[in-house]
């Protein structure tokens, strides 16, 4: 296949040539790359695309849109049409996009798809739960089957689907997950031997409740290809591939950017961009972190405020406080990445956080111990002062020890009380460390400013 296709020039071509031959030039094309191309075209342009585009083409193509862009061809799209491409994706993808449209549509188109109860149970899920993103297509054999009767079962179900078979599941009488299988032991085995002889029993699962983070976790951390996903009675129902884990990595890295930022983007929203897009929701979203901000700021003018016969007295002390709060909130937002992007890997166990702070208070005392002795010699050649530029040194080590703290255990508490991370994020732990800084500093050159001066 060729790839970045230009399509204006193809979609141009319709009064001239027969549309079976655009289409079959269409074909030719991945649908990722058709889809990356589709943003640059007008509507009335994408409109006239996904007239040519064949069903199964169509389909692939209109999975890889964003939502929003998914959203607005509905206008445009018959309902005869939309169950032609949806009865074309797999089953999680086809729920993923029916549950897109408004509850009258959703109904009326429901009932007409080839399968209408697998869709409506995926659609009963939390959307950010496993049971929300499975693929209820997959393989599995009982457990007390013979093996030459197994491998027919798998030779037929393997005509039926497009996707490629990754794990052979082995259940129980009544659904219940035993364990898996590979197609190279059932090949090797004795046919007259069950399958219960050559499963592997000890295997990971999600159940349908847990959140889809989890299933992304566990795929990740054992380089699965997929994980099987059981519902309360530990009756196998739906497997979640690797191809639903980059999403999910990609949703969840979307949000956490956000948050980091103060941006309270709400998880089930159709997506980040076109929330941000929209004012209303757009202040929703960016409001409340510099509000708090704003709050935390005003207590800091008023500290200044408080210490205004200090500064008064020694104009020069002023200088150096942006150096102090600049530094600290510099490593204690340092700290915070590294905590919350190590709790997302699976890397740091908040379980263990002493060992976790510990290190980082380390690292910063060693840090804070090199600024400081930077910023004492540059004080000094500066003003000549040498108390002051011993008290600044002072100042620096312990705000930046105390911006290391905050920013390691805020987030590692977060998580402890089921709040992400992420919402320890650059906004607060910065206004705390300014605050921090300052009291810090100015209570030492006040308790010294008769021998200052």
């Amino acid at each position: 296949m060729i790839h970045s296709p230009n399509l204006r020039n193809i979609i141009s071509q319709i009064d001239e040539t027969r549309v079976e031959e655009l289409r079959l030039a269409l074909d030719e094309y991945f649908p990722q790359d058709i889809a990356e191309e589709y943003k640059k075209l007008t509507s009335n342009e994408q409109h006239l695309l996904f007239d040519l585009l064949s069903y199964k083409q169509g389909a692939q193509v209109f999975s890889e849109l964003e939502q929003r862009e998914i959203i607005e061809l509905f206008d445009y799209l018959s309902d005869k049409k939309i169950i032609k491409f949806t009865n074309e994706l797999e089953l999680d993808d086809a729920a993923d996009i029916i549950g897109l449209l408004d509850d009258e549509r959703m109904l009326r188109i429901l009932d007409k798809l080839q399968r209408p109860f697998e869709i409506k149970e995926l659609l009963a899920f939390e959307p950010d739960s496993c049971g929300g993103i499975m693929n209820p297509d997959f393989i599995s054999v009982r457990d007390d089957l013979k093996v030459n009767a197994a491998l027919r079962f798998i030779r037929l179900k393997a005509k039926e689907r497009d996707s490629q078979i990754v794990y052979i599941y082995v259940t129980k009488k009544f659904g219940e997950l035993a364990g898996v299988v590979s197609l190279k032991n059932l090949f090797l085995a004795n046919d007259d031997s069950l399958v219960k002889d050559h499963m592997n029993t000890d295997i990971i699962s999600v159940n349908t409740e847990e959140d889809r983070e989890i299933a992304g976790e566990l795929i990740s951390k054992y380089h699965f290809l997929a994980i099987p996903v059981t519902n309360l009675s530990k009756q196998l129902v739906g497997v979640i591939g690797i191809e639903d884990v980059v999403e999910i990595l990609e949703d969840e890295t979307t949000q956490d950017i956000y948050q980091s930022s103060g941006i309270n983007i709400e998880p089930d929203s159709v997506s980040a961009y076109t929330d941000i897009r929209k004012y209303f929701t757009a202040y929703k979203a960016r409001t409340p972190w510099l509000v708090i901000t704003l709050l935390g700021q005003i207590l800091s003018a008023s500290l200044i405020i408080k210490f205004s016969n200090v500064i008064s007295s020694l104009p020069v002390a002023v200088s150096f406080m942006p150096l102090l709060s600049g530094l600290s909130g510099n490593i204690g937002n340092q700290s915070t990445t590294i905590i919350v992007r190590g709790i997302s890997t699976g890397e740091i166990d908040t379980d263990r956080s002493y060992e976790v702070v510990s290190h980082e208070l380390l690292i910063s005392l060693s840090i804070g111990l090199t600024c400081a002795i930077i910023t004492s010699v540059l004080s000094f050649l500066m003003n000549g002062n040498l108390l002051l530029a011993g008290l600044i040194a002072l100042s620096l080590m312990i705000s930046m020890f105390s911006a290391v703290f905050l920013g390691a255990l805020t987030p590692i508490f977060f998580k402890k009380i089921d709040i992400d991370p992420a919402s320890a994020s650059g906004p607060l732990i910065t206004t705390m460390i300014d605050i921090i800084s300052f009291i810090v500093y100015l209570s030492f050159v006040n308790s010294f400013i008769t021998k200052l001066i």
